[in-house]
This record gives structure tokens, C-alpha cells and sequence, in this order.
């Protein structure tokens, strides 16, 4: 019985530290989450956060097209300059950041308006490299809505000025176990930030 106890207060903590990382992340970002563009008010780049241009089955991934097209209409509507494509790249035959390059081009983008990183392999990398390789300390981001308050809590903790215009989030399987995965995520993210690497604040 005793183990039993200790077993379920062990549970308590976690689901609480689990809460907490939750709204405090969510409570500190949601005024910076725009889903109307006129709402953003811009910056020269966008940071546009990638994903998989396919799922499991074959067909086009409804979050990557979702994340394009918003990429798209910031771009033309003036509020950035430049896109910056960030994602990760496991071999010659998987590119995030090409997939999206390729999608963007063939919607109007210049090439001379498109900025590629490969080595986007976690949020935090890919905002890491936003300032540090790129040099950029203001952007606006592209995500679904759930991932964009973790996008904009690490940027506030690394020194990065950053609002996000949030791409339409698909109802469909993926979108539920994307939800889930994002709770854990923004646990993460404040063990990152806070006790694994303070040395990158």
C-alpha cells in the first residue's frame, strides 16, 4: 500500500508540473497568436516551422499545406520580406526545408526571398539558429496554433522579439495525437530553457 501511495503522489507532482508548464506557457504567448493576418504586424522575416509534406498513407500533409499557404499570404501582403524555412533533412531523399521551398515558388515566391535551414531539427534549434546563424532577433513564425505559444516562449527566453500567424489547423487523427505530443513539448521546453541548457539564454 505504501508503494501504491508513493507511486500515485509521484503521479500527482508530475500531472501538476505537467499543468503548470502548460498554462504558464500558453498564458504568457496567447496575446501574440494572431489568426487574422491584418492582426500581424510584421517584421523582414518570418520564421515558417516544418513538417513532413506527406503523411504515413502517401497523401499531402494537410499541416505543411496549411503552414504554406499562411507563409504565402504574409509574405504577399507586405508583412515580411523574407521566409525563412526551417525544418530538418535526414538524407538526400528527406527535406523539410527544400519540400517547402519548392511549394512556395511554385505559389509566387522569388527564390531571392527565401532563406533555407536544415538543421531544424527541434523548435528550439530551429529558433536558436534564427538568431545565432542568421542573425535575426525579430521575426513572426508560422505554425499551427498549439505549437505556437511553445514557438514564442522559447523566442522571449532567448532575447528574439517574435509574434505568430497561425496556419489552420486540419481536423483530422493527426491533429489529436499533434495536441497531445505539444503538452509534453511544452514540459520539455521549460526543462530545456531552464535546467538541461540555461546556457543558451
Amino acid at each position: 500500500m505504501k508503494l501504491i501511495r508513493y507511486l500515485f503522489g509521484g503521479f500527482l507532482v508530475i500531472l501538476g508540473f505537467l499543468i503548470f508548464c502548460n498554462v504558464w506557457i500558453i498564458g504568457e504567448t496567447s496575446d501574440r497568436v494572431y489568426a487574422d493576418s491584418r492582426q500581424v504586424i510584421g517584421a523582414e522575416v518570418a520564421l515558417v516551422f516544418g513538417t513532413s509534406s506527406k503523411l504515413v498513407g502517401g497523401d499531402a500533409n494537410p499541416f505543411f499545406v496549411n503552414r504554406m499557404k499562411a507563409a504565402v499570404e504574409l509574405y504577399k501582403s507586405g508583412k515580411v520580406e523574407k521566409l525563412l524555412l526551417s525544418g530538418s533533412r535526414d538524407s538526400i531523399y528527406y527535406n523539410e526545408a527544400q519540400m517547402m521551398e519548392e511549394f512556395l515558388i511554385e505559389e509566387g515566391v522569388p527564390q531571392s526571398s527565401i532563406l533555407l535551414d536544415d538543421h531544424g531539427d527541434r523548435t528550439l534549434e530551429s529558433i536558436e539558429r534564427l538568431r545565432d546563424v542568421y542573425g535575426y532577433t525579430q521575426c513572426v513564425m508560422v505554425t499551427q496554433q498549439y505549437h505556437a505559444y511553445r514557438c514564442i516562449f522559447i523566442a522571449d527566453k532567448l532575447g528574439i522579439q517574435a509574434e505568430c500567424y497561425q496556419a489552420q489547423t486540419p481536423e483530422i487523427f493527426e491533429h489529436k495525437k499533434a495536441i497531445l505530443r505539444e503538452l509534453f513539448a511544452r514540459t520539455k521546453a521549460i526543462l530545456d530553457l531552464y535546467l538541461l541548457y540555461p546556457e543558451n539564454n
